[in-house]
């Protein structure tokens, strides 16, 4: 599904360059609930965005569903992203003046769905991540474990072949944040979707079925 090659991120700060990434290779299965682990300023982050296409690479090379992403045109990669790519991130990014409902079906508007049809996935969805009774909701309405499982839903509107989550229970308290990672393990059992999430929680290793300890930029074999 994912193929990662010797790519390496540097950040110029003035005149002085900080490698966040240097050398990364590994592959990941369709299918699979993947933890990037590692201590803050390992690299986690700067990985995702450069698999979620949000940023691009210094050098190496990205294949996702058999297709090198890492020079397409601009064009091109926002078509995958609304198309193909989910993102749940950490703050949430939702609407503040969309109902939950709204938020959820915002992308498939931009993709050209039929509004019937994309109404009854956006309900549907919510009603998978245990918000049947939140839909009209606005966000403000919602505590913070429920905005992001309406991110999670909303992620999933395009039938998505990668979903990529960045510390996704970083602002929730320990309830929440169990039901945030059990609705996208349930997500990932259910739907086959593969899962790429970002945690500095030794914890959250239970939740992934592949795992990817990063450390100055580079894999390591264990969680340090």
């Amino acid at each position: 599904m994912i193929t990662v090659n010797n790519l390496s991120k540097i950040y110029k700060m003035g005149k002085v360059e900080v490698p966040a990434l240097s050398d990364v290779s590994f592959d990941i299965e369709k299918g699979m609930m993947v933890g990037l682990m590692g201590k803050s300023g390992s690299g986690k982050t700067t990985l995702l965005r450069q698999l979620s296409l949000i940023d691009r690479p210094n050098s190496g090379s990205i294949i996702i569903d058999a297709k090198d992403v890492i020079d397409l045109p601009e064009g091109k990669r926002s078509i995958l992203r609304l198309n193909t790519l989910g993102y749940v991130f950490q703050e949430y990014a939702l609407i503040p003046e969309l109902t939950a409902i709204e938020n959820v079906y915002l992308p498939a508007m931009m993709s050209g769905v039929k509004s019937k049809k994309y109404k009854k996935l956006a309900k549907n969805l919510l009603e998978t991540v245990g918000l049947g009774n939140e839909i009209n909701h606005l966000p403000k309405e919602l505590s913070g474990g429920q905005q992001q499982r309406v991110a999670i839903a909303r992620a999933m509107i395009n039938n998505p072949k990668v979903i990529f989550a960045d510390e996704p229970t970083a602002n929730l308290d320990s309830i929440s944040a169990k039901t945030v990672m059990d609705t996208l393990k349930n997500l990932n059992k259910k739907t086959g979707v593969t899962i790429i999430f970002v945690s500095h929680d030794p914890d959250d290793k239970k939740y992934a079925t592949q795992l990817i300890f990063l450390k100055d930029g580079r894999i390591t074999e264990e969680y340090v």
